[in-house]
């Protein structure tokens, strides 16, 4: 044991209890807001609101909320993906040639 487990007072944790409550029973529904505000909000819905689930529409907010790469950056991004992926492409090609001579001048011969 170490020297600075040994100067460590052990400390006993008093074992853990149960919550004294455990709601029982079926929940409390929700009332519905009947506010003054809340029916002005719906009557003010636009034709967009009314017409368009709400699904796609928090699509669309979400895709208003993204910052879009510029031309430039999609440019020389999409050249990186383009060259990486011909490098990758010669050198697995270069490794299966290479393979493809040794199988076929040592044990095919």
């Amino acid at each position: 044991m170490s020297r600075a487990m040994r100067r460590q007072q052990l400390v006993k944790k008093p074992p853990s209890q149960q919550p004294a409550f455990r709601p029982s029973g079926p929940r409390p529904q929700k009332k519905p807001d009947t506010s003054a505000a809340a029916v002005e909000a719906r009557s003010k819905r636009t034709a967009y609101e009314k017409f368009v689930p709400r699904y796609p529409r928090e699509i669309i907010s979400e895709l208003r909320k993204v910052t879009w790469p510029t031309r430039e950056e999609t440019t020389r991004l999409g050249f990186a993906v383009i060259v990486v992926s011909v490098a990758m492409g010669i050198g697995l090609g270069g490794i299966d040639l290479g393979f493809n001579w040794l199988v076929d001048n040592t044990l095919l011969k």
